[in-house]
This record gives structure tokens, sequence and C-alpha cells, in this order.
């Protein structure tokens, strides 16, 4: 073999080991790599799966807590469905002469309502916060009890709030030919200014007071 055979094959033989030393880092370097990137992934899973699990946990209490509110809403429909039919059939009853006496009703209504805005107009004057009485005092039905009742109902009651009011504001005191569409009870204008004695004004007045009362008949357990 002579000398150039022998740097030729010292270059071969350098340059296979040059890439077999290139080649294992290379492989190290992928292994490394693939390792690194197969940590990754299985952290990544992990917190994907963390994710999807809360997201879970999060939707499942939103469906539990809109079915509590759906069946809350239900219930307080109910409740309120149900009140609102009480408060109903009290007003028709209250229409019924052998439950409520009601044309004895309508006239404790007036009777009371003329001694007290009348009792305040005084009062007024009085203070100096108003300078004259009520000119008219007009009492409105609606047509049944208007054609049954009026003007007995009238008559009573300005009998009755006599000794309070006296005769000349008495006789200021009339059924009017005008009716409202009210289911029962009556309207009292004084000049302009309305007081509203329906049935269901009264009873709307008086619903914030005992309806926790009903609710307690309708609903004991709840």
């Amino acid at each position: 073999m002579t000398g150039l055979d022998k740097i030729i094959n010292r270059i071969l033989s350098d340059a296979k080991e040059e890439a077999r030393l290139t080649l294992e880092a290379a492989q190290a370097d992928c292994k490394r790599m693939a390792e690194d990137y197969a940590a990754k992934a299985e952290d990544e899973a992990e917190d994907i799966a963390l994710r999807a699990g809360e997201a879970a946990e999060e939707l499942v209490e939103n469906a539990r807590r809109e079915t509590e509110e759906a069946r809350e809403k239900m219930l307080s429909d109910t409740k309120k469905a149900l009140v609102d039919e009480a408060f109903e059939l009290a007003k028709k009853e209250l229409r019924k002469t052998e439950f409520g006496k009601y044309r004895e009703l309508l006239t404790a209504l007036l009777t009371s309502s003329l001694i007290d805005v009348t009792a305040k107009r005084e009062q007024a004057i009085a203070k100096g916060e108003a300078t004259g009485e009520i000119g008219e005092y007009r009492v409105v039905m609606n047509e049944a009890d208007r054609a049954a009742w009026g003007e007995s109902v009238v008559r009573a009651a300005r009998c009755a709030a006599y000794r309070h009011m006296g005769a000349a504001r008495v006789d200021r005191v009339h059924l009017a030919e005008e009716t409202a569409d009210i289911d029962g009870g009556l309207q009292l204008y004084c000049d302009d200014v309305l007081l509203d004695l329906s049935l269901e004004a009264l009873l709307q007045s008086l619903r914030t007071e005992i309806e926790p009362r009903v609710l307690a008949m309708l609903f004991p357990q709840a």
C-alpha cells in the first residue's frame, strides 16, 4: 500500500467515524426531542382532561342551578296564581249579601271616607295648606251596584256622617249619574280628587299585609 492509499484510507476512516458520531448525536437529539414532546403531550393531555372535567362540572352545576331556578319560578308562579285566585274569590264573597252584608260594607266605606277626607281638609285649611272646603262629593259605582244599592248607600252614609260633617257638607254628597268599570265597591270624587274604594283596590292594599297568612294556609309546609 502506497503512502497515498494510507492517506485516503485515513480520511475515509475519519469521515466514517465523524459520520457515526454525528449520527449518534442526531439520534440522541431526536430521542430527547421525542421524549420532550411526549412529556409535553402528556402534560397537555392532563391539562385538557382537567379543563374538560372542570367544564363538565360547570355544565352540571349550571344545569342544576337552571333546573332549581325553573322549579322555584314554577312554584312561585303557582303560588301567585293560587293567591290571585284566593283574592278573587274573596272579592266575590264580599259581594254576597248573606256573607259580607255588601250594602252595609259600601255604606261603611263611604261613611268613613267622607269623615276622613273632610277632617283632613279642615286640618289643611287650619295649617294654611288649603284655601277652601270640598265643593262636591260624587259617589260612583258600577252599573249593577248603582241600580241595586246606590241611592240607599248614599242616603245612609250621609245620615251616618252628618254629626261629623254638618248639614252643609252632607248636602254636597250625591250619587253620580255615570258608572265605573269596577267589580264592586265605589269611587269617591272630592271635587277632582279620586279616592278609589273599589273592592280590587281595597284588597290590593290589604294584600301585602295578609298575603303571608294566605300563603301559609295554601302551602303549610312551604
